[in-house]
């Protein structure tokens, strides 16, 4: 129970003695305020005691009897403020909270704390009241047992250290601005007295829904998208996370809501805070490489490496790998020059949707296998490729005609892309191939790679594929192909490998 010190400052607060918050009331007045609002029978006359004892022990005895919240919710109402102070409605709500902030610095030297829960107010010993969850880099979280809301505090060491408090106050007031977007979690009261904020208790983090329930396409799908339709309408807002991972984005009720703005920035300010501690760079995996060298530098492009990353864990349970039909626009929002990423999430769902598209629509498939049968090399055929696993693109490569030129126009567009797909086909076509014709595709294609003179790893991969071609399946064009690119001039360890 509080103390008597605690109990005579919310007495002194309310009586006017602590002047700032409440009007001066008599004796009089007081003895009508607790005769009025909680049935008793006093009378104001001689021998009355001083105005603040008298308070202090009717505070008492509301708390021996359960109804100090009661209490807290009378003198807190709108309506006893503005008659109290005389004062307008917006002025009473800026009066409220200046009254608890007040009151909470005060009682925090005791563990309790004045919440806002819905509409009311109530009195919590945090002591008793908060059960630990997790901590983070710089904060502890607890559920509060009596509210069913999440306090995050700053851990102590961190509030001796201006930056930071600064950093984590920006993450409540960012949070707060957002809050009429739908997926952003709701924070509620920010204490300066403490440096905590309460915020809406979530059921789990995507990282352990993700781990702990099996989930079809079509709902990772739908996830994905719901992710990027929330940080589009974030960056529209021309504000950035920099902290994007499975970690800080929760599950509420079955809907998606982002959370977790301690590294964000609202662009429109002038200024950026730098955080003082490396591990509050983002996490690992999902971090944008130049936020590794700066944070100052991230802005909506580090967003959209980080979302890639995180539609790659979605999709198939790890941020690095891109092997899916996704891979294209995954590529696009990984690459390691900012410039050539998309500019922002919304560009970023664009992108996701269209090969979203592709992949679900049969009469695309129809559209990019005539183009292919064209000779046409576009933005629709490079995607569709991209899309494609080993089996299924061997497969395409025997069946399709004039497949193979598209892969080479495939492998000829990116260093990267040619080694990838190129061991996708070394680890498929003898699976696929079944009449001795279908290899001479795939030794063709690993002809012209080396005749191009493509990068070394490629051209290695490429002799591999050719010799086995040539010598193992003994096909007798691809054996004259080997001695024509012997007799132009060749890398000498990939010669060694074609002989």
């Amino acid at each position: 129970m509080l103390s008597h010190a605690g109990v005579r400052i919310i007495a002194e607060v309310l009586i006017g003695d602590i002047q700032g918050y409440y009007s001066y009331k008599s004796g009089g007045k007081i003895v009508d305020f607790f005769n009025s609002n909680f049935e008793f029978t006093d009378v104001y006359g001689q021998g009355f005691p001083s105005r603040w004892f008298y308070t202090v022990e009717k505070i008492k005895m509301l708390l021996e009897n359960n109804r100090f919240d009661e209490f807290l919710n009378i003198i807190l109402s709108k309506r006893f403020i503005m008659k109290d102070n005389s004062i307008n409605e917006i002025e009473a709500l800026e009066k409220i909270k200046e009254i608890v902030d007040y009151l909470n610095k005060e009682l925090n030297i005791e563990g309790y704390k004045i919440y806002k829960r819905g509409q009311g107010y109530l009195l919590i010993s945090e002591d008793g009241d908060l059960e630990f969850k997790g901590e983070g880099g710089f904060a502890n979280v607890y559920e509060s047992r009596s509210t069913g809301l999440i306090v995050k505090i700053l851990k102590d060491d961190f509030k001796i250290i201006g930056d930071i408090r600064h950093r984590f106050k920006r993450e409540f007031n960012i949070t707060k601005s957002l809050s009429d977007l739908h997926g952003i979690i709701q924070v509620y009261e920010f204490d300066e007295s403490s440096y905590s904020y309460t915020m809406e208790k979530a059921e789990s983090t995507l990282e352990n829904y993700m781990n702990n329930h099996k989930h079809d396409e079509k709902s990772k799908l739908k996830m994905i998208q719901q992710i990027l339709s929330i940080m589009k309408n974030v960056h529209e807002r021309n504000i950035i996370h920099r902290d994007i991972s499975p970690n800080n984005v929760l599950i509420l009720n079955g809907e998606l809501k982002i959370s977790d703005f301690g590294l964000g920035k609202d662009l429109d300010m002038f200024h950026s805070h730098r955080t003082m501690k490396t591990h509050s760079l983002g996490q690992y995996y999902y971090c944008a490489p130049e936020q590794f060298m700066q944070l100052k530098d991230g802005d909506k492009r580090s967003d959209v490496y980080s979302l890639g990353s995180l539609i790659n864990f979605i999709i198939v349970g790890d941020p690095r790998n891109n092997k899916h039909f996704m891979r294209n626009p995954i590529e696009k929002a990984k690459n390691e020059n900012p410039n050539m990423r998309y500019a922002d999430a919304g560009e970023l769902l664009q992108g996701i949707e269209k090969s979203i598209q592709y992949h679900e629509n049969q009469e695309s498939k129809e559209l990019v296998v005539s183009k292919i049968q064209k000779g046409i090399y576009d933005d629709v055929v490079e995607n569709y490729i991209y899309s494609l696993d080993g089996f299924d693109l061997c497969s395409d490569i025997i069946t399709k005609p004039k497949m193979v030129p598209a892969v080479l126009k495939f492998i000829k567009s990116n260093d990267k892309r040619a080694v990838e797909i190129l061991q996708l086909i070394s680890q498929n076509y003898m699976e696929v191939c079944s009449v001795w014709d279908d290899y001479d595709y795939f030794g063709t294609i690993a002809y012209n790679v080396i005749h191009d003179n493509n990068t070394y790893v490629a051209q290695e991969i490429s002799a591999k594929i050719l010799y086995d071609v040539a010598y193992s399946k003994n096909r007798f064009n691809m054996q004259r192909f080997i001695d024509d690119l012997i007799k132009m001039g060749i890398d000498p360890t990939i010669e060694d490998i074609l002989k």
